[in-house]
């Protein structure tokens, strides 16, 4: 019962807020509107084309050649860095001077970090975690090999 209430909580917020959304986009020029379809459906694709069947593929082979015990920590961590790599890379990827926002050279605040070092740190972060929690995993495998995730060891 409380899963249907917060259901239907979270369903009256986002009705008003995705109204919002689409009143925004009522307003914008037909070339905006037009922009943004075009990246929509070309996500979608990429999506479906490229990314799913590279995971699955990727998780199959992971599969069959890293310890059941490791699956887990992979996993996130290659879904982590997937994430964070896709995030960094408006700020992170170089740009041509053709290409740059107007100021760039003049202003130092558009990119006033060193974004790169930042995605390195944050993805030594995320693979470091997986590493901990890989070795946590293995100290408390017992002599038998069984690591505690199969409810039934037998």
């Amino acid at each position: 019962m409380t899963t249907r209430v917060l259901r239907v909580l979270l369903i009256a917020a986002a009705l008003p807020m995705g109204w919002y959304g689409v009143s925004l986009l009522w307003s914008m020029p037909t070339a905006d509107k037009t922009s943004i379809a075009v990246w929509l459906i070309a996500g979608l694709l990429a999506h479906d084309a490229v990314f799913a069947p590279l995971c699955l593929a990727a998780g199959h082979s992971a599969r069959r050649v890293l310890p059941r015990r490791w699956w887990a920590p992979i996993l996130a961590a290659a879904s982590a860095t997937l994430l964070i790599v896709l995030l960094a890379l408006p700020v992170v990827y170089p740009r041509s001077e053709s290409t740059r926002a107007p100021g760039n050279a003049q202003n130092g605040t558009l990119l006033d970090r060193p974004y790169g070092w930042g995605l390195t740190i944050a993805l030594l972060v995320v693979w470091a975690l997986a590493i901990v929690l890989i070795a946590r995993r293995h100290r408390a495998t017992d002599d038998d090999g069984h690591d505690g995730t199969d409810p039934d060891p037998a």
